[in-house]
C-alpha cells in the first residue's frame, strides 16, 4: 500500500533535479549520488533540531520522544541504555504499584562516591547517565548507573530522546511521517539553495522555516483553535494562526 510520505531516494531525487544533475524522475550516480545523498542528511539534521521562534527554545519532536520501561536486577546498578538513546525527557520513576517517589539525577562521579562510602543494596533513589565506550558504528553508547542498587526486582521507566538512524537504503521512509514530509523536503532543498546554488536564492529556505514553524506548533498542540480533528464545527468558522500567515473568515461545511 502506497503512503504520502517520501523515501530516502524521493528526496535525493528531488535535490538532484533541483540542482540541475538529472532530470525529473531520474536518480543521480556517482559522485553526484554523493553529493545529494549528503545535502538531504544535512537537511534532516537541520529538521530534526529547530528552534522555535515564539520563544527561542530548541523544540523537541513529538515523534522522536520514546517511552522505555525496564525491570531491574538484585544487585545489579550498570544498565545499557537503548542504542537510539540521545537525551532524557522525563523522571526516572517507579511502576504505579510502588510507593517510590521518582529517581533523583546525579553526576557519574557522585554515584561512584556514593558506592565508595556504602555499597549496599536497597530501593534505588539516585541514578546516572553515564557514556561509555565510543562504538564506530553506533557512535556514543549509554548506560544507566543507579544507587543503590536494587535489592530485588523494580520495573523503572522514562521518556526519552532517540537519535534516529540515518537513512541508508532507497526505500527508507523518513521520521516524522506525511505531516512533517514537506517540511524536511523544504530542508533538504534549502541546504542545496545555500550549499550549490550560485544563485544566492533564499526561496526554500524561507519555506523551510515556515514550514517548520508551523509544525512546530502542531506538534506543541499550541494552534488556535477549539475544534479537534478536523476542525469541523458546523456554521461557525474557525481561525488557525500560522507563524505569519493567518487565515480569516475559514468556513468548514
Amino acid at each position: 500500500m502506497s503512503r504520502l510520505t517520501l523515501s530516502y531516494q524521493n528526496l535525493y531525487d528531488r535535490v538532484s533535479a533541483y540542482l540541475g544533475l538529472t532530470s525529473e524522475g531520474s536518480s543521480p550516480t556517482g559522485n553526484n549520488l554523493t553529493l545529494c545523498k549528503g545535502i538531504v542528511d544535512r537537511g534532516l539534521r537541520q529538521f530534526l533540531f529547530p528552534i522555535d521562534e515564539k520563544n527561542g527554545v530548541a523544540h523537541i519532536w513529538s515523534f522522536v520522544q520514546q517511552y522505555w520501561t525496564f525491570q531491574t536486577e538484585a544487585d545489579k546498578w550498570k544498565y545499557a541504555l537503548p542504542i537510539d538513546f540521545s537525551d532524557l525527557l522525563s523522571d526516572l520513576s517507579y511502576d504505579d504499584d510502588d510507593a517510590y517517589g521518582p529517581l533523583k539525577k546525579r553526576s557519574a562521579q557522585q554515584i561512584k562516591k556514593l558506592r565508595a562510602d556504602s555499597s549496599s543494596s536497597s530501593s534505588p533513589k539516585y541514578f546516572a547517565i553515564v557514556p561509555t565506550q565510543y562504538d564506530l558504528e553506533i557512535g556514543t553508547k549509554y548506560e544507566l548507573w543507579l544507587y543503590p542498587a536494587p535489592s530485588q526486582v523494580w520495573k523503572l521507566s522514562c521518556f526519552y530522546r532517540i537519535d534516529p538512524t540515518q537513512l541508508s537504503a532507497t526505500s527508507d521512509l523518513v521520521i516524522g511521517g506525511i505531516g512533517s514530509i514537506e517540511a524536511i523536503l523544504e530542508s533538504c532543498l534549502a541546504v542545496a539553495e545555500t550549499q550549490e546554488d550560485d544563485n544566492k536564492s533564499t526561496h526554500h529556505q524561507q519555506e523551510a522555516r515556515k514550514l517548520i514553524q508551523t509544525l512546530i506548533r502542531f506538534d506543541s498542540g499550541k494552534i488556535d483553535t477549539d475544534v479537534i480533528g478536523n476542525l469541523y464545527s458546523g456554521r461557525e468558522s474557525q481561525k488557525i494562526v500560522f507563524p505569519d500567515v493567518d487565515f480569516e473568515n475559514n468556513v468548514y461545511q
